[in-house]
């Protein structure tokens, strides 16, 4: 039978807006503007001929006819979201999808998998690893791993930040080049004026962390930049030579091998990666615990 019922995205937009009774924070749920979030509301209560919500300067609040629509969108979705979950249990061949670079998937997520394989054996996971393409959606994968600035703010995407702060490193070679001595035993050394033409390995970001590592060092250098955007090619490229790079913890086994050394004591903090996923997404049990033990494993890198 055809029914006329308004969009699902339409419903989905009001539910959110009407439980946080405010379209700032439903649009931050659903990873939308707030002018998309008006503008699905406002299509809604023009489609059903009613108006949902009664709005002021810094609030909205519901109508009559909007407290019952939002009881039994309530309602409706509970149930909904209960029928998929068993669905989705019942489907023990589906994989969890985590999207990661490279990088982070060989460095830090790699082990932790094996550690939650060896007590969940049938659980099968999926990388992808599309996570900085400009296509990307963290809706259309489970869990996502992505580089961020981090400062404990609120934020319904955020399970986990992993803070990782940020320090150059070269190799030997390219250090002794420039006149900088070499000393693995050391903690740091002050940075010197022989940097002042050296490559310095970035990739594509709007920001230019160098300049923010400059600020901390209390340097004023307009060294070239060389984008590289692989992380791992950029890791490489710094080994080869080919300028400094800003590395963190991840780069554990390179700098244990002496192949890229930390001359300067200096550290950029407020970065690294978060551990997210999509409010609203329907979890099963198995991504329900891979989210719990990536969430709740040890800080250290490894």
């Amino acid at each position: 039978m055809k029914h006329h019922l308004p969009q699902l995205d339409s419903l989905k937009v009001f539910e959110a807006a009407a439980r946080h009774l405010s379209f700032s924070l439903a649009a931050d749920e659903l990873c939308m503007t707030k002018s998309a979030i008006s503008y699905q509301i406002r299509k809604l209560e023009e489609q059903i001929q009613c108006r949902l919500f009664n709005r002021s300067v810094r609030q909205v609040y519901l109508t009559e006819a909007g407290q019952r629509l939002f009881k039994t969108t309530q309602q409706l979705f509970k149930e909904l979201e209960s029928t998929l979950l068993r669905l989705q249990d019942n489907n023990q061949q589906a994989a969890i999808s985590i999207a990661a670079t490279t990088y982070v998937a060989a460095r830090w997520l790699s082990p932790r998998i094996a550690r939650f394989s060896e007590q969940y054996p049938d659980t099968a996971i999926q990388l992808r690893h599309s996570v900085n393409s400009a296509n990307f959606k963290l809706k259309d994968v489970d869990l996502a791993i992505r580089w961020c600035r981090c400062d404990n703010r609120k934020d319904p995407n955020r399970l986990r930040e992993i803070p990782m702060p940020l320090f150059p490193v070269g190799s030997p070679v390219l250090l002794k080049r420039i006149g900088i001595a070499i000393d693995t035993t050391a903690t740091g050394l002050t940075p010197q004026t022989q940097l002042n033409q050296l490559p310095l390995l970035t990739e594509d970001r709007t920001q230019d962390l160098w300049q923010e590592w400059f600020s901390c060092a209390a340097l004023n250098l307009e060294n070239p930049r060389r984008l590289i955007s692989d992380a791992n090619v950029r890791v490489q490229a710094a080994i080869d030579g080919q300028g400094l790079i800003l590395a963190d913890a991840l780069m554990q086994v390179e700098l244990d091998g002496h192949l890229l050394i930390p001359p300067f004591q200096q550290q950029l903090h407020g970065y690294g990666y978060a551990l997210m996923q999509a409010p609203g997404r329907i979890v099963n049990q198995k991504t329900q615990a891979l989210t719990e033990w990536l969430v709740n494993c040890d800080n250290e890198v490894g």
